[in-house]
């Protein structure tokens, strides 16, 4: 299989040569020793080829798993926005720039390093490295700019706290990571706390607190999620994940029971992470209603999974995943406390301003369309919670009366809340008699 295999790798390397086929065929009688010199012997006459800017791009684009890096972003971007307004540009630009280098290079070195496993997985067999499109020191030499590019940005445009935390994460992902796949199940562990990282940058690139809430929440949804997202994925992979020599446990787990276990264990964790959020005061409750609403449809179908072990309900699993996590970031940072504190601290400045220096208060240009995103996300807020009319429906005796304390329900009482739940009730009162 293995001599199969370098035949085909050998075959796209000829073709893009416009080499005859009838080579390819004189080599399939040799020995996997001689197939290895020849592919690279052909990979290196590959690689002196002169690359076209688009190729090049193209590379360097598969070197970083251009979607993958996108995703990092999108988490360092939620954990920027949970922590409200006002909003620097420019440190989310550094932060979105930072982040994406920064991913590059971990993925460059985690190629670099696995190119012979790649080789023989179907999955990884045509990444640039395995099929000779790059040499591996161009592709080192790529990862280390991307990291010095990415940290310097982060520390200059952000904060040394956000730059090392970067620095930090493609050490740990190219060498602790990337060679522990080869000899340990608890690889996967160490993989998920790479991907909680980037949100916990995200917020400190907004306030540079380490330890704060938003910081710890966001953190550890990424780390919980990449579970049944991970090993939903590994388990419809196994035997290809087998033939790299990877140690995963589905590699080693014929019935899925082990794999279902995991994922239906941090499944039912995540059901937590909404009460969390609105017990620390990092979110309003309305965020634990929901998100024990989205929960409660990913744990049935982890359940199902767990009940019967197969690819199929691993692909829902994996297909739940890939919008969970966007939905959940994203309805953590709507319902952000921070959002009403920022509101409210841009109320008083003006005040505290005459209060502080006795002149008039100005303000720049940038402050000024800073305020104005956060009002704009504020007006947003205020308009979807006047669609909500719980609050008065669980009132048995009809009346309009609110949770002072906001305990039990977030949203604050609205004129529209009011009439709406008032003619609610006139339909309903009036439905039974005009079906008698």
């Amino acid at each position: 299989m293995l001599a199969l295999r370098r035949n085909h790798l050998l075959s796209a390397h000829l073709r893009r040569h416009n080499a005859p086929i009838f080579r390819i065929l004189s080599l399939s009688t040799r020995t996997d020793a001689q197939l290895s010199s020849t592919i690279s012997e052909v990979s290196a006459a590959s690689v002196a080829v002169p690359l076209s800017l688009n190729e090049r791009l193209t590379i360097y684009s598969q070197l970083s798993k251009a979607r993958l890096s996108s995703l990092v972003v999108l988490t360092a971007g939620a954990g920027f926005f949970m922590m409200g307004g006002p909003i620097s540009w420019s440190s989310f630009a550094a932060l979105s720039v930072g982040t994406t280098l920064a991913a590059a290079s971990a993925n460059t070195f985690n190629q670099a390093w696995e190119v012979k496993t790649d080789a023989m997985m179907k999955r990884t067999m045509m990444r640039p490295l395995p099929r000779g499109a790059i040499t591996t020191n161009h592709a080192v030499a790529f990862g280390a700019a991307t990291a010095v590019t990415s940290t310097a940005l982060l520390a200059a445009a952000c904060n040394p706290l956000t730059a090392s935390l970067s620095l930090f994460n493609i050490g740990l992902y190219s060498l602790v990571y990337t060679p522990m796949k080869q000899t340990s199940e608890w690889n996967t562990w160490v993989g998920a706390l790479v991907g909680a990282i980037p949100p916990v940058m995200g917020v400190t690139a907004a306030n540079g607190m380490l330890f704060s809430p938003e910081a710890m929440l966001t953190g550890a949804a990424l780390f919980m999620w990449q579970m049944p997202h991970f090993f939903a994925l590994s388990w419809r992979l196994r035997h290809d994940y087998a033939r790299g020599g990877y140690k995963m446990i589905p590699c080693a787990d014929p019935t899925g029971a082990r794999t279902a276990g995991v994922i239906m264990r941090y499944a039912v964790g995540l059901t937590a992470l909404p009460l969390a959020a609105a017990a620390s005061g990092a979110t309003s409750y309305m965020f634990a209603l929901e998100g024990l609403a989205i929960n409660a449809y990913a744990v049935n179908l982890a359940r199902q999974f767990y009940a019967t072990p197969s690819t199929a309900n691993a692909q829902k699993v994996f297909m739940c995943s890939l919008w969970y996590l966007p939905a959940v970031l994203g309805l953590m940072v709507f319902h952000s406390k921070n959002w009403d504190e920022s509101a409210t601290q841009l109320q008083h400045e003006p005040l505290l301003q005459l209060v502080e220096g006795g002149d008039e208060p100005k303000q720049s240009t940038a402050v000024v369309a800073t305020d104005e995103w956060t009002r704009k996300v504020n007006e947003v807020k205020a308009y979807l919670k006047e669609m909500c009319v719980h609050e008065y429906l669980w009132k048995a005796s009809g009346d309009v009366k609110t949770d002072e304390s906001h305990l039990f329900c977030p949203v604050v009482v609205t004129e529209s809340a009011v009439d709406t739940v008032q003619t609610t009730r006139a339909i309903t009162k009036d439905l039974p008699r005009a079906i008698q």
